[in-house]
């Protein structure tokens, strides 16, 4: 069976990646994009936007009725706003408050909705990883690094703080308990904190290092995207499970354990 996906914010970095890789998924057809009210895509061949070549299917600036699971990378206002549709919903949009959380909360009592802030397998593996070693290795300090492109506007990203919440359960505390983001000045390190800090640059994808600093020795994890494309395949995959899931909020974990795949 295949699964009827619309991608909002068709136009954008993260919108283009998506379509070009659902016109290359099996099981998934793309059958609308949205780009906002004005833009001057709207009406132009989603596949031709993305590079791929003619589609036959054109941007608009609301989604198709036949559209089954909307999929969106976009900014927290207009991802909100998107719950409107009533439709199961992939939401890897950050930097979402916790008034737009819960908004979204209260969405999932209708629809299933995915939401996490890394789409990418490898990553969502990694923090079972870092819960494991952050238990294991209790007296070691932890400290991210993550660097992304120069326009990303949030900061530290969704997935820093994903992986620092990993640790911070592992060792059964509370993120907020722990975390210092960045340090300057006279800040000497205080027992069990996990510290946070974000470069901006360029055109980096996306890295996050994280490293348990023991006295002796040092364990340290990275992770670099490539590619956008690593997002939206994951993506493509929540759409798959989402497609079939009972009214909830889903993340990622929830995916790799269904085993969904394209």
């Amino acid at each position: 069976m295949s699964v009827e996906v619309a991608i909002v914010g068709a136009a954008g970095r993260m919108g283009r990646e998506l379509c070009r890789a659902a016109l290359e998924t099996e099981g998934i057809v793309l059958t609308g994009g949205v780009v906002g009210p004005g833009a001057p895509e709207a009406g132009r061949d989603l596949g031709e936007l993305c590079g791929w070549g003619r589609a036959g299917v054109a941007a608009s600036e609301e989604p198709p009725e036949g559209a089954e699971v909307l999929v969106e990378f976009t900014s927290p206002e207009a991802t909100v706003g998107h719950l409107r549709y009533g439709k199961p919903h992939v939401i890897g949009t950050t930097g979402l408050s916790e008034e737009q959380l819960a908004r979204v909360e209260e969405a999932a009592k209708s629809v299933p909705v995915v939401i996490a802030p890394n789409m990418s397998v490898g990553v969502n593996l990694l923090r079972e990883v870092v819960r494991e070693l952050a238990a294991k290795l209790a007296g070691y300090d932890v400290e991210i690094v993550e660097a992304h492109h120069r326009g990303k506007k949030d900061a530290p990203s969704g997935t820093a703080l994903l992986l620092a919440r990993a640790a911070a359960e592992g060792r059964g505390r509370e993120l907020e308990e722990l975390a210092v983001y960045g340090r300057e000045g006279v800040a000497p390190r205080s027992e069990g904190e996990i510290g946070v800090h974000a470069v901006r640059g360029g055109s980096v994808v996306g890295e996050h290092r994280l490293t348990f600093y023991g006295l002796g020795e040092e364990v340290e994890l990275v992770h670099r995207a490539l590619s956008r494309r690593t997002f939206a395949d994951g993506a493509l995959r929540a759409a798959l499970f989402v497609a079939g899931a009972e009214p909830g909020l889903y993340s990622m974990r929830d995916v790799l354990e269904s085993g969904a795949s394209g």
